[in-house]
């Protein structure tokens, strides 16, 4: 069986399942140059069919994610279009008079300067105003069937938060044994954290649901109070953490403690907010913003660790999944598989919404594996990340034979690329084999150099991400040299670069520049020779010549732009920046 996924709200995707087999997935983003694309994901669906070599006539099923989305943010394409003062105007002249005021404002007359007429791709006859999602729902079906050109009964509808639940658990290699699944983000389908249980072989088992658990939509709303994007930027808040005072974000950490209160495997609240907006921003007012990160990070954390310990004392289960935008703190992640009784944490190549396409298609195959009274053994999990678009030697080479003026290229190998990095130099990677999967560039799609050198952190920054100076990179370690470096005794996972992890003197010393710069701890990626071998024979090449067996990686992009998704695209954007050389696929692009 044939199934193809489809996510199309914001960091909008398609994935394509054949027999239970993941053979793709795309985020739009990749494909648009759009990032946190939104709506439906026409690029990203040829794109999967291209990689399985099959056409729509072949697809059996199309599993869409998400019942529940309002046509006003399609309409406005919100996470794309929205600058941090949009999302202000917002907050003030939408939904402060909706909640306080008992006004009804209109969104689209707010934002009508985001509103695209000739983008807007559904059937307006059958939305009746800016809210109706069922209307909505409606109209991304009809859109489907008149795109993809098949038939009601061959298109289901699955819930957000089932869709987040079933990429953890189907992509978890450790399906062999009981598995407790969490998912939290903010806001799904009326739903904003859930707990299953999975058995070998077995659908999943749901044990609680909660629209209370409101950890990212506070985590959302504190990014926008200190002047930075929401549902975008709120890794540069768990960043800013560790900066904070312990003794002086206290003020802060009880305006976030007296709150939200974990119930359970639910939430409840003691002081509850009319909004999470205004109701912070009031009591936060004249707080420093380092402490705000804290107090905020910190609660954050003590909420996860008491919802999973009553988990695992219910079911006394220590193997963990956790699915979701939640799921991409990284710090949090570092406390809870440190914690006594987890035996185990996994966490997805991408679990916010990108990955809303696979879990659809996921879920998808298990209805009709238990319909068919099978197990859902042949359902195999993930093996690696790398389930993006391919270009072939041929594609590359015709891009190379169309430079701009002011590029040389050269045939050159993983021997070249580490002798430029042992001197020093900053490489940008778009690597000959298939693109990763999530917001985490995992080698074939990064920027990368020695991870010694703190000089190469201010080159970067300045030169291509324009980060903020409290940001870190992060490590791309062998797997040979991994207990070298981190300090990792229940053996955690570290290959998709969604686990923190303390580091040892050594690695202290090999990856001083890819450490959080505060706290030393390190958000790795872990390259074996089976799932890269081409990352892994640069790392190797550089190791040869520094004994140091890693690099820094970061992501290959501008700041504010997606991930480079084509050959051309990484032409284009090392055109644009500062980098002095970019390996594409077998060639050394370097500038004259």
């Amino acid at each position: 069986m044939i199934i193809l996924g489809v996510h199309d709200g914001h960091n909008a995707s398609a994935a394509i399942l054949v027999d239970g087999k993941l053979i793709a997935a795309i985020a739009e983003e990749r494909l648009t140059g759009d990032k946190n694309e939104y709506g439906f994901p026409r690029k990203a669906i040829a794109g999967c069919l291209d990689l399985a070599g099959i056409g729509m006539a072949d697809v059996d099923r199309v599993a869409l994610g998400t019942k529940s989305l309002p046509p006003k943010y399609f309409m406005t394409r919100r996470n794309v279009t929205f600058t941090v003062d949009d999302y202000w105007r917002e907050q003030r002249e939408y939904w402060y008079p909706k909640l306080y005021e008992g006004k009804s404002p209109n969104y689209l007359e707010l934002f009508n300067h985001h509103v695209d007429p000739d983008w807007f791709p559904y059937d307006r006859s059958l939305i009746a105003h800016e809210d109706d999602t069922d209307g909505m729902l409606a109209a991304r079906i009809a859109l489907i069937k008149s795109e993809l050109n098949v038939t009601d009964e061959q298109i289901s509808v699955h819930d957000h938060h089932t869709c987040h639940a079933y990429y953890g658990y189907i992509a978890c290699p450790r399906r062999d044994r009981p598995l407790l699944v969490y998912t939290t983000d903010g806001g799904g389908d009326a739903t904003n954290g859930t707990v299953w249980i999975g058995r070998p072989g077995q659908p999943l088992e749901e044990l609680a649901r909660s629209a209370n658990c409101n950890i990212g939509r506070i985590y959302r709303y504190a990014t926008l109070l200190l002047g930075m994007r929401p549902a975008d930027h709120e890794f540069k808040v768990m960043g800013l953490a560790p900066y904070g005072s312990e003794k002086h974000s206290e003020t802060a950490y009880q305006v976030y403690a007296e709150t939200l209160k974990v119930d359970g495997l639910k939430f409840t609240y003691g002081t509850e907010p009319k909004d999470h907006f205004f109701h912070f921003k009031d009591r936060l007012e004249g707080q420093r913003f380092d402490n705000i990160a804290r107090a905020l990070q910190t609660r954050t954390e003590e909420i996860l660790v008491e919802w999973l310990t009553n988990g695992m004392n219910q079911t006394g289960i220590g193997e963990i999944v956790m699915s979701g935008g939640v799921a991409q703190n990284i710090k949090a992640n570092k406390l809870i598989w440190e914690m006594d009784g987890v035996e185990n944490l996994f966490v997805p190549p991408g679990p916010g919404d990108e990955s809303i396409s696979i879990g659809a298609a996921w879920y998808e195959a298990v209805l009709q594996a238990t319909e068919a009274g099978q197990l859902l053994d042949k359902i195999k999990p993930l093996s690696h990340a790398y389930i993006g678009p391919y270009f072939s030697d041929d594609d590359i080479d015709a891009t190379v034979a169309k430079l701009p003026a002011g590029l040389s290229a050269r045939r050159a190998g993983p021997d070249d690329i580490g002798a430029l990095l042992a001197e020093g130099e900053v490489v940008a990677r778009f690597g000959a084999d298939r693109m990763e999967f999530g917001p985490r560039a995992l080698g074939n799609r990064s920027i990368i150099a020695d991870p010694r050198r703190h000089e190469v952190v201010q080159f970067i920054n300045s030169a291509v991400k324009m980060r903020d100076f409290w940001m870190p990179f992060a490590p791309s370690i062998k797997t040979e040299r991994v207990n070298d470096y981190l300090i990792n005794p229940k053996n955690q996972d570290g290959c998709y670069m969604t686990l923190g992890f303390d580091t040892t003197p050594l690695g202290e010393d090999h990856l001083a520049a890819a450490l959080h710069p505060f706290d030393k701890s390190a958000r790795p990626q872990f390259v074996s020779v089976d799932t890269n071998p081409e990352y892994h024979a640069v790392i190797s090449a550089f190791e040869r010549l520094t004994g140091v067996g890693a690099v820094l990686n970061t992501s290959f992009n501008i700041h504010g732009e997606p991930i480079v998704g084509r050959p051309k695209d990484a032409i284009d954007t090392f055109g644009r920046c500062g980098l002095r050389y970019l390996a594409l696929g077998g060639w050394l692009i370097g500038k004259v």
